[in-house]
């Protein structure tokens, strides 16, 4: 049995499931999910209240029980003692060391409880089909309006355009640690676009639309501002952008979950080169080599 734990909001869960959908599939164990975080957490603990969000797709996998939570991560009595005394004692927790590319990772051998967020599209090679599947967002459950805007997309090149704001204009250690994009990376990603492409739709998504509006009404191009699916029906917005021509993504997991949905084959993703307010962390295991970074 492979036990993954999930953290944060739906692009990390997404992430943490996916590389765990991988493992599972090719050790042949069952996969469940460790869903404490969300009964357990404190603003202390984590910089944004999150909750459990990958009942959308509607997959197969259970919750683990507390007590198979235990009988994996607990050390026997012989165990603890080897441990005291310095001598190697065999766990089945594994604990991501960083977010860069692990391969050793996806050898892991079961039964096994891991920690980790993932955020590599190296993890996902040759197991595309896999995770497109897992992730079929149930277009039927769509309301009439976002249909209708779902047709429009599809009809016509559509950019998507996401601007994370919220928490990460809010929230000060959320700022601290992620920072946000700048109005000049979506002003150089929006001109590069215009100059490959002749007539397109600049669909904006963001958790700020009035400031979005404000920010880019005057644009010389057609425009669509998206700002209806909120809180539960979030994850509509990731749907539809993965169904425009383009995008211009943040530097959000769940952007980039979008962008990286887009089956378009010739389709142009421009994600910032500054993932994290730290420029020095190192995101190269991040981002598919194919997207353009500004």
């Amino acid at each position: 049995m492979i036990v993954i734990q999930l953290q944060g909001g739906l692009g990390n869960q997404m992430f943490q499931y996916a590389f765990a959908r991988i493992l599972a599939k090719r050790t042949s164990v069952p996969l469940k999910l460790d869903k404490s975080f969300f009964d357990t957490f404190s603003n202390e603990q984590e910089f944004t209240q999150r909750k459990f969000e990958l009942g959308i797709f509607e997959n197969e996998s259970m919750h683990a029980s507390s007590e198979e939570i235990i009988k994996l991560t607990r050390l026997s009595f012989i165990d603890k003692i080897k441990k005291k005394l310095g001598f190697y004692c065999k766990s089945n927790i594994y604990s991501e060391p960083s977010l860069d590319f692990h391969p050793e990772f996806l050898s892991i051998k079961c039964p096994a409880y891991i920690k980790g967020y993932f955020q590599s599209y190296k993890y996902f090679e040759n197991q595309e089909d896999l995770i497109r599947e897992t992730f079929s967002f149930p277009v039927e459950s769509l309301d009439d309006r976002n249909k209708t805007l779902l047709s429009k997309l599809q009809s016509e090149i559509a950019i998507s355009v996401h601007i994370r704001r919220g928490d990460y204009v809010t929230n000060a250690k959320t700022q601290q640690f992620h920072g946000n994009c700048s109005l000049e990376y979506y002003s150089k990603a929006i001109l590069l676009l215009a100059s490959k492409i002749e007539k397109f739709t600049l669909v904006f998504f963001s958790d700020d639309s009035q400031w979005v509006k404000e920010q880019f009404e005057t644009l010389p191009y057609s425009k669509l501002f998206v700002d209806d699916n909120t809180e539960e029906n979030s994850w509509v917005d990731m749907l539809l952008m993965s169904f425009c021509t383009h995008n211009i993504i943040a530097n959000s997991s769940f952007s980039w979950w979008a962008a990286w949905l887009n089956t378009q084959p010739n389709k142009i993703v421009i994600a910032p080169k500054k993932w994290y307010a730290n420029s020095e962390r190192n995101t190269n295991d991040l981002i598919p080599p194919q997207w353009i970074r500004l």
